[in-house]
């Protein structure tokens, strides 16, 4: 079980990355958007790179000064996130459902795709579907109990709006 001590900055830093494009941020903008002192940024990152909560996904080269070290959250952080509750559940599920039809290489458009488009929205009272019985189909309960399937989601309802 991963232990990380809970700290303002370090879930300031961890629910920038949760809602960034993709998971994928870089120290000195996620400074710039918290308000953050670019030296607790670094040592929260540095930390979370130890520790499996991030990854670095890409180095781009400076005109000037240091690299540009891309990280994107792990499925640890990810989890970590969800745990202390500074990325919705949803939204972990929605990137499940993505990651699903990408490893069963279904067409751009697919069921899965947009149903994970739909739960991305932050206003989800319009949806057809129970929302919470699908995060839990997708994630499993929150108390880590079975989820069942029945009854979730149809998927032609799922992309539609009233």
């Amino acid at each position: 079980m991963l232990v990380i001590d809970y700290s303002i900055g370090s879930a300031l830093v961890l629910r920038f990355i949760a809602h960034a494009p993709g998971f994928e941020s870089f120290g000195a903008e996620i400074a710039w958007e918290t308000g953050l002192r670019g030296g607790s940024v670094y040592k929260v990152l540095d930390l979370f790179t130890r520790r499996g909560v991030v990854e670095v996904t890409r180095v781009v080269p400076a005109r000037h000064g240091t690299p540009r070290r891309y990280v994107q959250l792990t499925e640890v952080g990810r989890e970590l996130a969800a745990e202390w509750s500074v990325m919705r559940r949803v939204t972990l599920a929605a990137e499940r459902l993505r990651e699903t039809a990408a490893a069963l290489s279904l067409p751009r458009g697919n069921s899965l795709s947009r149903v994970a488009a739909t739960l991305d929205k932050d206003d989800l009272t319009w949806v057809t579907f129970d929302v919470d019985k699908l995060v839990e189909a997708v994630l499993g309960r929150s108390d880590g109990r079975r989820a069942g399937c029945d009854g979730v989601v149809s998927v032609q309802q799922a992309g539609s709006r009233p």
